[in-house]
Parts: structure tokens; sequence; C-alpha cells
């Protein structure tokens, strides 16, 4: 006889206890979770920052606070420079000491202008403008031609000045004089040289030191930060003119024309290359020389408020007033000069 197929009885305990264990198992679960009451704090780091004071413009970098993160690989930002054009490195290598001269301020002098007297001076001292000292090679433009001055006539010329009893001195004595009324030598001189051209180091300089002069020489810092190309000043040429006695200024970062730009652009011309000198020569810098001249209010605004004390133009001219201080005339020199017209120019003939 077959057997008869009968249904499977319901375990009735069977599935008690399955049913049972399905709120332990959430309940299990639901304990080893973290509560959000319980989870650590996240510390605003970002209010522990260092202050910005030395930034002229500055923009600080939020730290996300959602998400946690080891402190050990976290990159803390500080504070960054608000982007301009063009970009501006700040100078990282540290400079190798330079000696103390006897004319030149110390680093750390006043980042403001020494309080004037009051009075209102004027002074005749010619300033004189030079570019290039150097013989323009073949094929060279008008610009570069016109702005020449060979070896051998800048060494005429020194003598003359040598021989005719002239003193150069730098603009912070005609500033002094200006402001506070410190005597001039008798038949000062001011020796200015444009753009850093790397002849200033090779050239100009030996010329110079032959007769017993200074310099005062306002250079680009950018091709300085490219290691000179183009044929301009490195840095390590740079210190040695500076540790050798002459005087470096700023002449801009790359040559721009600075008018009717924004007041980022000019900070990081300005104040930018004012920077990059200081951390390379270890003397402060406080004049500063318009490329090709160009300038308005907006540029001297910028200047006087990143410490310079005054600004040479191109503007032809040898008075110099105590209101006048960001609009210094000088006397450009180039190649169309003979021995000639050169002591007649400096003479005021």
């Amino acid at each position: 006889m077959s057997k008869t197929h009968r249904p499977p009885r319901f375990n009735q305990t069977g599935w008690l206890i399955k049913a049972m264990t399905i709120p332990a198992v959430i309940v299990l679960v639901t304990a080893f979770q973290v509560s959000p009451a319980a989870a650590p704090a996240l510390t605003p780091q970002a209010a522990t920052l260092p202050p910005a004071a030395n930034l002229v413009s500055v923009n600080v970098i939020p730290l996300p606070t959602n998400t946690p993160e080891p402190t050990a690989t976290r990159v803390l930002p500080t504070a960054v420079l608000i982007p301009t054009d063009p970009p501006a490195p700040r100078p990282t290598a540290t400079p190798p000491p330079t000696p103390t001269l006897a004319f030149a301020r110390p680093i750390s002098a006043p980042v403001s202008a020494p309080a004037s007297d009051g009075a209102r001076r004027a002074a005749a001292a010619p300033i004189l403008m030079y570019h290039y000292i150097s013989d323009p090679p073949p094929g060279s433009d008008k610009y570069r031609l016109a702005l020449s001055v060979t070896p051998a006539h800048f060494d005429a010329q020194m003598s003359y000045l040598k021989q005719a009893g002239y003193r150069t001195i730098t603009l912070y004595a005609l500033y002094d004089y200006l402001t506070q009324g410190k005597p001039l030598p008798e038949k000062s001189i001011i020796l200015t040289f444009d753009d850093g051209y790397m002849d200033a180091f090779t050239l100009a300089m030996p010329i110079l030191q032959k007769h017993g002069f200074v310099g005062t020489f306002f250079i680009l810092t950018g091709p300085a930060d490219r290691g000179g190309a183009g044929g301009y000043l490195t840095w390590e040429q740079i210190r040695a003119m500076t540790a050798a006695g002459m005087d470096i200024e700023l002449h801009s970062r790359e040559h721009y024309d600075l008018r009717n730009r924004s007041n980022d652009f000019l900070v990081n011309q300005t104040a930018g290359g004012k920077e990059a000198i200081e951390a390379h020569i270890a003397r402060p810098v406080r004049w500063f020389a318009y490329p090709s001249g160009r300038h308005d209010a907006a540029v001297e605004r910028v200047l006087a408020s990143a410490g310079f004390w005054g600004a040479a133009t191109t503007m032809p001219g040898r008075n110099h007033t105590t209101s006048a201080l960001f609009e210094i005339p000088r006397i450009r020199i180039g190649s169309a000069f003979t021995l000639d017209a050169f002591i007649k120019t400096v003479e005021g003939r």
C-alpha cells in the first residue's frame, strides 16, 4: 500500500524563535552605532591661523568642517595673495649676508618716510638717466641704438665729472636735504641706470668704481627671478653690486605701463618687486622709477602706501622740490651725446 503524502506541519515553535530574533538583531546593530552627540566635535582650525598683517591684499582659505581627516596629514593653508596678472613668485632662497655699507640704510629702517621738518626746499642737483652701457649689437633697433652709451664714451663722461669736482650722491641724500635740510656736497650729481641690464654689472660698475662714484640702479625683478634671461642682471650680480656700494632700487617687476591698472596689479608690480629685492640684498628699497615714465595718481598712491619715499620720471629737468618727490625729473643721456654736449647738459648751459 502506498504512503499518503501529507503536508508539513506548521512548526509554531520554530517560527516563534525566528520572529523573536529579528528585533534582537536590530537592537544589537543600533547599540553599536555612534550617536552624533557622542562623536567628537571638529575644531575650527581656521580660527587659529596666523594673522596676515604683512600681506597687502589677502584671501584666507576656509577649512572644511563637515568631513574629519587625520590631523597629522592635513596641510593647513594660511593666506594667499589675491591672484594678479602676471603671477608674482616670492623668493625662497636665503640670500648670503652682505657687508654693511656706510651710506646704506639699515634694513630696520621705518616703512614710513622720516618726518619732514615742514620747510619747503628746492635743489638743482642733476640726475642723469642711463640705460645700456655697451656697444649695440649688429641689427639693433632704433631704441637700442638711442639708449646705448658705449663704455668708452661713458668713461670719458665720468672722467669729466671727476675732474670738474662733482660728487655722486644717492636719492636718500637728496631726500634728507629736501625734507630735513641736511647739507649736500658741492656739485652733487645722481647717476641712475634703468632696467637692470647685465652691462650694469660687467661694464658700468667697473667704470664707476674706477672714478670713485656710486650709481643708483633701478632694476626689473622679473628677469632676475628668471636667472637674468634676456641679458639682464642675476640676483647674484645684484648682491655683488650692493656689496660694492651701489644703490639698488625698483623699476617694477616686468616693465608694464602702469596707468589705468587695478590696485592688485599695481601692488604686484610695486610692493611685490620691492619685497623681492629686499629679500635678496637685505637692504630697504625706497625709490621707484616709472617704466617708460608712465604713471598716474593711482600709481603714486600705491607707491606711498607700500613704503616708497619717491619716484623718478623721464620728464626732463634738474630742479627738485619737497612737494614733488613722486615726480622727480631726470636728464636722459643716450648715444647722441658728444662729450661737449654732455658737458653743456650737465652744467645747464
